[in-house]
C-alpha cells in the first residue's frame, strides 16, 4: 500500500527535518503475501515507501539488505548507506527493525532508521536519525588505532600513569563519529544543580585535543568499552572514542547514571503525612516508622544473607562496608545503621522486580541483554560513595544492559541510607530499564522516568500533604506539577534535558494517571490508574529501539511507545481504552507543536489532524471527571423535533436521541459515523454485552471543520420498561479517529468485554447519559 501522509502524524525537528512517523490509526500493511512478509521483508518496503516522506535520498536504499558486522572493518563505500543493523528485535507487543547508517563500511554513532511493527507484521511507527551531508576520510594505513590495541596503548592514550591500576578493554570496534566539543565529556556542574543531589560525575583528566579535529566533523575513531577503577567510585565501566589518526579521545563517558526484614516501604512523609520524621529525627522516632515485612523472593540460606533471585547486596563501592548475615533468618536493625541500609537495598530494588512481574513481564526477557554480563542476581551496593549523598544504577561492561545499584546516604549530617527512599530505588531502577531497553541510562529528551515510577506508584496512598512534590523525605528539589507559564513545556525554556526535562515527563505522565483515576476519591480506583500508567511508562521503554542507532532527541517516539503498548491484554482488561489519554497529556505539556508555532514553548500543543469528540463537560480533552456519565453533548426528545433542550424518556414509546458532534482536529473531518445505544437490562455495566442498538441505525454527516460542529439525529429508540433508569451511549468514529468500540479500530477494547468507566472516560469519541424514565 502507498502510505498517506494525511494519516500518519509527522514530528519534525527544528529545522524542519522528519523525525518520525506514527500509523496507529491506520497500519501500514505492506504489499507481501502473508506467507512470505516477516519482519525484515516489510520494513524494506516500508522504508522505500516512507523514503520521500523523511526525504531519504535512494543513494542510501541501495543496500538494505547488507549487515552490519559486529566488528566492522574499512571498506571502499565513501557513499553513504542504510545497512541492516542486526537481527529484528523482539520486544513488548512489537519488533523493531532497525538500519544503521555507514560510510566506509563503518556505523555511523546514532544514526540510522528504525520500524516498529505490530503483531500483525503491519508497521505502526518508524524514527529516523539519519545525518545529512555526510562524508569521512579513509584514515593513513599507518593510523595509530586503526588496528586493535592492547591495554598498555589504551592506557597511554587516556593519559593513565603506569602507577595507577590497570584497564581491562572489554570490547572494541571501529565507527565513525560527528564530533562534538561541548560533548567530550561530562561535567558536574549541570548534573548537580539539576538533580539536586551533590553529584560527583566520574571521569578521566584526559591529554589536550589535537587542533586539525574540527566540531561537526564526522571522524572515523575506535570505541573502547573497558573497566577502570577510581578513587571513591570502585570499578567503572567506561565508553570512549579515539580518534584513528592522531589517538585523540574525542568522546568519554563513564557507563553508570546515577525472609523478614525491618524495612521503610515507603519513606515516611509519604505513609505517615505530617506526622512522619525527616531524616535527621532521633532514633526513636526513625525507628517507630520502620515496618516488619517479608523480603520478596528471597533465597533461604543458613546463615541468612539477602541474595534472592533478582538481587544481592554485595560491598563493590567505597567504603568497604560488607552486607549483614543473619543467624536467625531475620534482619532487625535500627534506621541508621548499615544493616538498615542494606536491608533496604534488598527489600527496594528486589520489591521493583517483582513490580515488573506483578505487571505482566517476563523479567528475563525485560532484561535479556543484561543476563549475559551482570547474571541475576544483579549486585546491590548499601554503602556506596565514600558515604556521599547519591545513588546509582551503572551500566554493564558492554554498555547494553544493568551492572546493579549503588546507594549512598539520603541526607548529609546523618547515617540514614539512600535505599531507605522506595522513590529514589524507582529513579534508579528506570536506569537499568533503560540500559537494557535503549543501552543508555537516559532517554534522549530527558534524564529518565525514574521520578514518574516513584511518584505514580507512591501517589494513591501518599499522606503527605503536598502530593506533586517527587522526593517529599530528602533533598532533592523536583516536582511533577510543572506549568507552561514558567517554561515547563516540551520545547519551553526549562526543556533543557537532563532533570529539568525528567520534571516535564513527570508532569505529563502524572497528568495521565490523574486523568484515569489519580484524582478519584476512591483508592481502588487511583491504585487501578496507578498500575496502568506504571505499566505503560514501563512497556514504552521496553518498546524503544537500541539508541546508538536511533536515539530518542524527543519525547515523540517514546509518546508513540506507550500508546503502542496499550494493545491487547493490559493488567487483564482489554487493551486500547486510553492511548488518547496519553497523548492529550503530553499535548497538555505542549508537545505537537503546529509547523512553525512560537518558540520557546509556551503553550498546549496542538490536537490531531482528526479528533471528533461529543462534550461530556471537558470540551474534548480527558482530566478526570466523576461526572462522567451525564454527557451534555447527548440528550433525549419526546419527539423528533431537533429541539436542543433534554427532556427524560417516556417509558414504552419511542424517544428520539440527538448529539452534536464536534471536531477539536486542525482539519476538516471528510466523514463521521454515529451510532447510539441503550441498556439491554437495567444496571448493566459491561460493553458491549450489557448495551443493544438503538432502534435507527447509524447516521454519516460529512464536512466537519476544525472547531466546528454538527448536529446528529434523531436516533429512536425505547426505553427499559421495568426500570426507572436507562443509558445511553452515543459513539462518533471517522477515519483517523476511530471510536474506541469501532471495531474497524482494531483494539481489544472494542471487542469488549470490559467495564463502561475503564472505557468511556477514556475517549472523547464516546458519551454516556444516565436519564430517569418519565413514568
Amino acid at each position: 500500500m502507498q502510505l498517506n501522509p494525511q494519516e500518519s502524524f509527522i514530528d519534525k525537528d527544528k529545522d524542519g527535518v522528519v523525525r518520525s512517523l506514527e500509523h496507529l490509526e491506520a497500519p501500514y500493511v505492506a504489499d507481501i503475501p502473508s506467507a512470505e512478509a516477516d519482519a525484515v521483508s516489510v520494513s524494506h518496503q516500508y522504508l522505500r515507501d516512507a523514503a520521500a516522506i523523511y526525504g531519504i535520498p535512494d543513494t542510501l536504499l541501495k543496500n538494505l539488505d547488507t549487515k552490519v558486522p559486529a566488528q566492522p572493518s574499512l571498506a571502499d563505500r565513501s557513499t553513504p548507506e542504510l545497512n541492516l543493523a542486526a537481527d529484528p528485535k523482539s520486544r513488548h507487543k512489537c519488533t523493531i527493525v532497525s538500519y544503521q547508517q555507514t560510510i566506509l563500511g563503518l556505523p555511523i554513532w546514532e544514526a540510522g532508521f528504525s520500524v516498529t511493527l505490530d503483531d500483525d507484521m503491519n508497521v505502526i511507527s518508524s524514527m529516523s536519525t539519519i545525518e545529512e551531508k555526510v562524508s569521512a576520510k579513509t584514515p593513513k594505513r599507518d593510523a595509530l588505532a586503526r588496528d586493535m590495541l592492547d591495554e598498555k596503548r589504551l592506557r597511554q592514550i587516556l593519559g593513565i600513569e603506569e602507577k595507577q591500576p590497570g584497564v581491562a578493554i572489554n570490547a572494541q570496534r571501529l565507527l565513525v563519529y560527528k564530533y562534538d566539543p561541548q560533548s567530550r565529556q561530562e561535567t558536574e556542574e549541570d548534573e548537580t544543580h539539576e538533580s539536586g543531589v551533590d553529584v560527583a560525575v566520574p571521569t578521566i583528566e584526559l591529554p589536550p585535543l589535537r587542533d586539525s579535529i574540527n566540531s561537526g566533523a564526522f571522524i572515523v575513531c575506535r570505541e573502547f568499552l573497558f573497566t577502570w577503577p577510581l578513587p571513591n567510585f570502585g570499578d567503572i565501566n567506561w565508553r570512549a572514542f579515539v580518534e584513528v589518526n592522531t589517538g585523540s579521545v574525542v568522546y568519554l563517558r563513564a557507563l553508570m547514571a546515577s525472609i523478614h526484614a525491618y524495612v521503610y516501604t515507603m519513606d515516611p512523609f509519604t505513609r505517615l503525612g505530617a506526622t512522619g520524621p525527616p531524616t535527621t529525627a532521633p532514633l526513636s522516632q526513625l525507628d517507630n516508622a520502620r515496618e516488619w515485612k517479608e523480603l520478596p523472593s528471597v533465597t533461604a540460606s543458613a546463615p541468612q544473607q539477602l541474595t534472592g533471585r533478582y538481587v544481592r547486596v554485595r560491598d563493590f563501592d567505597p567504603p568497604a562496608i560488607p552486607p549483614p548475615i543473619s543467624a536467625t533468618g531475620d534482619f532487625s536493625f535500627s534506621v541508621p545503621t548499615d544493616g538498615f541500609a542494606a536491608s533496604n537495598a534488598y527489600y527496594q530494588m528486589a520489591r521493583l522486580f517483582k513490580l515488573v512481574e506483578e505487571l505482566g513481564f517476563d523479567v528475563k526477557k525485560l532484561f535479556d541483554s543484561t543476563a549475559p554480563d551482570s547474571q541475576f542476581p544483579l549486585p546491590v551496593d548499601h554503602r556506596g560513595f565514600s558515604n556521599a549523598v547519591n545513588a546509582k544504577a551503572p551500566g554493564n561492561s558492554l554498555g547494553n544492559g544493568s551492572g546493579g545499584f549503588i546507594f549512598g546516604l539520603a541526607a548529609s549530617g546523618t547515617s540514614v541510607g539512600m535505599a531507605s527512599d522506595f522513590r529514589v530505588a524507582a529513579h534508579e531502577f528506570c536506569h537499568a530499564l533503560l540500559w537494557e531497553a535503549v543501552h543508555s541510562p537516559n532517554f534522549g529528551f530527558a534524564h529518565s522516568a525514574g521520578d514518574a515510577l516513584g511518584s505514580i506508584f507512591c501517589d494513591p496512598v501518599n499522606k503527605h500533604p503536598d502530593r506533586f512534590n517527587s522526593f517529599p523525605w530528602i533533598t532533592i528539589s523536583r516536582r511533577h506539577d510543572r506549568s507552561l507559564a514558567d517554561g515547563w513545556a516540551w520545547g519551553g525554556t526549562q526543556d533543557r534535558g537532563g532533570y529539568l526535562s525528567e520534571q516535564i515527563l513527570n508532569t505529563s505522565l502524572f497528568r495521565a494517571y490523574r486523568c484515569l483515576g489519580g484524582e478519584s476519591t476512591n483508592v481502588v480506583s487511583r491504585k487501578w490508574a496507578s498500575k496502568y500508567i506504571l505499566y505503560l511508562t514501563i512497556a514504552g521503554i521496553a518498546s524503544l529501539a537500541t539508541s546508538p542507532i536511533t536515539p530518542t532527541p524527543t519525547p515523540v517516539p517514546y509518546v508513540t511507545a506507550m500508546m503502542l503498548s496499550d494493545r491487547g491484554e493490559v493488567l487483564g482488561f482489554p487493551g486500547g481504552a486510553v492511548r488518547k489519554v496519553i497523548r492529550w497529556s503530553f499535548e497538555e505539556q505542549g508537545l505537537y507543536q503546529r509547523p512553525g508555532a512560537p518558540t520557546p514553548v509556551t503553550t498546549r500543543g496542538s490536537p490531531p489532524a482528526v479528533d471528533v469528540y461529543i462534550d461530556d463537560g471537558r470540551n474534548g480533552g480527558y482530566n478526570y471527571t466523576a461526572a462522567w456519565d451525564q454527557a451534555q453533548g447527548v440528550w433525549n426528545r419526546r419527539a423528533a423535533d431537533s429541539g436542543t433542550i433534554h427532556q427524560n424518556p417516556l417509558k414504552g414509546v419511542p424517544n428520539f436521541l440527538y448529539v452534536r458532534v464536534r471536531n477539536r482536529g486542525t482539519s476538516t473531518v471528510s466523514s463521521v459515523r454515529v451510532n447510539a445505544y441503550h441498556l439491554v437490562e437495567a444496571e448493566a455495566t459491561s460493553w458491549p454485552g450489557g448495551f443493544e442498538a438503538t432502534t435507527r441505525g447509524p447516521i454519516t454527516v460529512t464536512n466537519i471543520a476544525s472547531g466546528g460542529s454538527r448536529l446528529v439525529g434523531p436516533f429512536e429508540w425505547i426505553p427499559l420498561h421495568n426500570s426507572p433508569r436507562d443509558s445511553v451511549i452515543v459513539s462518533a468514529t471517522a477515519p483517523g479517529d476511530r471510536s474506541n468500540i469501532d471495531l474497524a479500530s482494531g483494539l481489544a477494547c472494542a471487542r469488549g468485554p470490559i467495564e463502561i468507566d475503564r472505557l468511556i472516560p477514556f475517549d472523547n469519541n464516546i458519551a454516556l447519559r444516565r436519564m430517569n424514565i418519565a413514568q
